[in-house]
């Protein structure tokens, strides 16, 4: 059951989505698979819930450089933000790629402009609020706890961790659906991915980055504007416009990158709460080696491939440069099939009006569209309900009834569905079904109300591009 790239480019010739095998679109056998799965992830969470698993946090790693002996504003500068990055990289790096300074070393005594440099492309959005304000300004709750049930910040709640994921979807089905079609609809590799992917965001503590959200991703990353929401795509999906020669990973640590990638693909999950896929941009032009070292592909991969599974539409690489050839050659042999059909390789700007109409493309790409999420800062009183401990536990409290609803509607669907025939569809005016998807989406309305007690505000609600329900609301869609 491999995705076929000449269907997903016909999907987007004629504008009509292939809801085939989507939720509410199940044939027979795929409605048996998806009940199948849940009542092995179901009896697997639910009879140990206070199964935990220690946190590794990687994610959650600070750079504790000194810079005591700058002046506060020292290091600011009007330069280009992608200038002043490529400079500070370069100090790190001599002739052949030798490293002849090391700012993390001990041993030196980096000079000044070293270190404001450094201090530039490794501070967090916190730090630099704070030396540009010259105290502390305090944007979230100072103590972070994963809940009032579990609030141990050194272990994970395994079943808290599985639901707190699910629930952000309107339809449970959403997400489980994801990890059939990647795993080719193999029931026990979806249960061992579904496993692996709660265990990773136990592990990375993903709870505490989307708690710090962010004002704990590098100021440099964000002002870069390497990832920027630009629009849709002709399927209606949100639109990624990644520029690759802003990546500079060398400048700083690798776990300041990932956490940056990570709290994209997050914010992006956060709005797109429907049946909807992300559409990427990749604009290769100016790419160069040094832009995408080969353990940060790897990584992005595995993003792609497993930890977000099946949340792109398509990937479209706009490549100009003999150099990814080589390059390509070396990420193939780690992507899926399904995930393989999803990238799509174009030439020129004038190949991507394929997939994105001319008043949705960017300008930078000879499109109409000039919109685009640049970054705004934070402000000081934006996380307010944060700060409300009787509204979370409140708020908790309501998601965790919802989620005992939904486990009992979706245990009696399960039943039902093994109880029918193999060739009958359930449907959707079916009471089991009914219930249950009615007690879906009281448990995403639940879990929306309770993250604004746990993730603090994004750039889209920053923007005013979320509506009620969470979801994404571009200016373009309201015309």
């Amino acid at each position: 059951m491999t995705i076929s790239q000449e269907s997903l480019i016909r999907e987007y010739e004629t504008k009509v989505k292939d809801t085939g095998g989507c939720p509410g679109y199940f044939t027979a056998q795929e409605q048996r698979k998806v009940a199948k799965l849940w009542s092995m992830l179901l009896e697997y969470y639910k009879d140990d819930q206070e199964k935990t698993i220690h946190v590794n946090g990687e994610l959650l790693q600070k750079i504790d450089h000194d810079w005591s002996k700058l002046d506060t504003h020292e290091g600011l500068s009007d330069e280009e933000p992608e200038e002043v990055t490529r400079r500070a990289w370069k100090f790190t790096k001599g002739e052949g790629g030798i490293r002849r300074f090391n700012i993390r070393s001990k041993k030196e005594s980096p000079s000044r402009e070293k270190q404001a440099l450094d201090r530039h492309v490794n501070e967090t959005v916190q730090q630099y609020i704070d030396r540009v304000a010259g105290h502390h300004v305090e944007l979230i709750p100072k103590t972070f706890f994963p809940s009032f049930k579990s609030p141990n910040i050194e272990t994970r709640n395994l079943y808290d961790t599985f639901w707190s994921m699910v629930s952000i979807k309107q339809q449970p089905d959403i997400l489980l659906h994801r990890y059939l079609r990647a795993t080719g609809w193999d029931v026990d590799k979806a249960f061992a991915l579904t496993k692996g992917i709660v265990e990773w965001r136990a592990s990375e503590a993903i709870d505490q980055v989307n708690f710090e959200g962010e004002i704990g991703i590098g100021y440099d990353e964000l002002r870069l504007g390497m990832a920027r929401l630009v629009g849709r795509d002709r399927l209606g999906n949100p639109l990624l416009y990644v520029r690759v020669k802003r990546i500079m990973p060398r400048a700083n640590e690798a776990f300041v990158m990932k956490r940056y990638l990570v709290s994209k693909f997050e914010a992006m999950q956060m709005v797109t709460r429907k049946h909807m896929r992300i559409t990427m941009i990749y604009d290769f032009t100016g790419f160069c080696m040094d832009n995408t070292p080969f353990s940060m592909v790897y990584f992005m991969v595995l993003l792609g491939i497993k930890y977000y599974a099946e949340a792109s539409g398509v990937m479209i690489l706009l490549v100009d440069s003999w150099l990814f050839s080589n390059f390509w050659g070396l990420i193939r042999p780690f992507l899926d099939a399904n995930l393989s059909a999803r990238i799509i390789f174009v030439k020129t700007a004038d190949e991507v009006r394929r997939f994105v109409d001319d008043d949705q493309l960017p300008a930078e790409l000879g499109g109409k569209n000039t919109f685009a999420t640049d970054f705004v800062q934070p402000k000081e009183d934006e996380n307010m309900p944060m700060f409300d401990l009787d509204g979370r536990r409140n708020a908790e409290d309501v998601w965790r009834k919802n989620i005992g609803d939904l486990e009992v509607a979706t245990q009696a669907w399960c039943k039902h569905i093994e109880s029918a025939g193999p060739d009958v569809i359930t449907d959707p005016t079916n009471p089991y079904t009914v219930e249950r998807d009615t007690a879906g989406a009281k448990l995403c309305q639940a879990e929306l109300e309770l993250s604004k007690y746990t993730r603090s505000c994004n750039i889209y609600r920053r923007l005013g591009l979320v509506d009620s329900e969470g979801c994404l609301l571009l200016p373009q869609d309201k015309n």
